[in-house]
């Protein structure tokens, strides 16, 4: 067969196991690659430990985990219980908040009636009837197709409770486990090549959703909004998301504040979109090209067809399939 035509085939028959992989298997082992990589990411504290200490090993791991653990447990829920403080307060204060809305929309109804030469009033009951006829479908037709998701949402929540706690069990058991010999070793190339790389994309991408929600914060508290650390923290989540970016929060929010006349909040929130668009547009290429050797564009395309096949899950599966058909090129197809 023509070389040519076997690295397609073989890059091909690659891209079906991958899809294959992504859509059947990896549902069924999640917990337990989450508890082989959080396992190996506590292995260099728990060797420290034992050298320093010289105490039992199994020992160690099970020490170090529940530190891990506890501060991150901690952290978390440290960070939950203000941003739900925060996010009660919003909630709170969301009658008010509706009521500066529609002053607004009542000065800008009344300026479209000016400039078309409308009767006093005519836009604002055309605003009222399409806000009717919405509320009229939300409340007909999404509330009980929601309240039909109810039991498979309880569902996935008891899902996630017992594959928290089989990640938990197979932690432990992979930490005290001592028989690490080595076994298909014609998969380690492709092993050792897409923990690094997968890895790496994981520590990209989170340094930059950490800064980005940490100047958002700043810039919030510089404000003196009441929400920050809970809007920073979505902000910074949605800036990591492709087709959305800060820009989707913090542009419309600038634009309704300088319609409000609140010149400073609208400065500062514009600022703020600009410098997490210059802040993601320097470090990405740079921390991508360092980390992982990909080129930004390649990742984009891959977190825009991941999250095409596999919904929001394809954030992170799209660039780790790139990551497992570009080893496969460089081992098989360069061999």
């Amino acid at each position: 067969m023509n070389r040519k035509w076997k690295n397609i085939l073989i890059i091909l028959g690659t891209t079906g196991v991958v899809y294959f992989s992504f859509c059947y298997l990896l549902p069924l082992v999640v917990p337990f690659v989450f508890a082989f990589a959080f396992a190996k990411l506590t292995q260099p504290a728990v060797q420290k430990l034992h050298k320093c200490c010289h105490i039992n090993e199994k020992a160690c791991s099970f020490l170090i985990i529940i530190i891990f653990l506890g501060a991150i447990g901690s952290f978390l829920f440290y960070v939950g219980y203000i941003c739900i403080d925060q996010l009660a307060e919003l909630l709170k204060n969301a009658p008010a908040h509706v009521g500066v809305c529609t002053r607004m929309c009542e000065r800008a109804c009344r300026g479209v009636d000016n400039l078309l030469g409308l009767g006093p009033g005519v836009t604002y009951v055309w605003v009222e009837d399409s806000l009717a006829d919405m509320d009229g479908k939300i409340s007909q037709t999404y509330l009980p197709k929601l309240t039909g998701y109810i039991p498979a949402m309880l569902r996935t929540l008891g899902e996630w409770g017992a594959g928290f706690v089989v990640f938990i069990m197979a932690t432990f058991l992979i930490s005290f486990d001592k028989d690490r010999n080595v076994r298909y070793r014609s998969l380690m190339p492709y092993v050792k090549r897409l923990k690094t790389m997968g890895l790496a994309y994981l520590k990209v991408q989170g340094i930059i959703i950490f800064i980005v929600a940490a100047v958002c914060v700043a810039g919030l508290l510089l404000i003196k909004n009441p929400y920050a650390i809970l809007l920073g923290i979505v902000i910074g989540i949605v800036d990591a998301f492709p087709i959305f970016g800060s820009g989707t929060i913090l542009v419309p929010w600038a634009v309704f504040e300088l319609i409000r006349k609140n010149f400073y909040c609208g400065a500062v929130l514009i600022t703020l979109y600009v410098i997490t668009l210059v802040l993601r547009e320097i470090l990405e290429p740079r921390l991508m090209g360092k980390e992982m050797g990909l080129k930004p564009l390649y990742v984009l395309m891959s977190v825009y067809v991941g999250i095409k096949l596999f919904g929001l899950g394809g954030i992170l599966l799209g660039p780790v399939g790139l990551t497992i058909l570009k080893t496969v090129a460089e081992t098989k197809i360069k061999a």
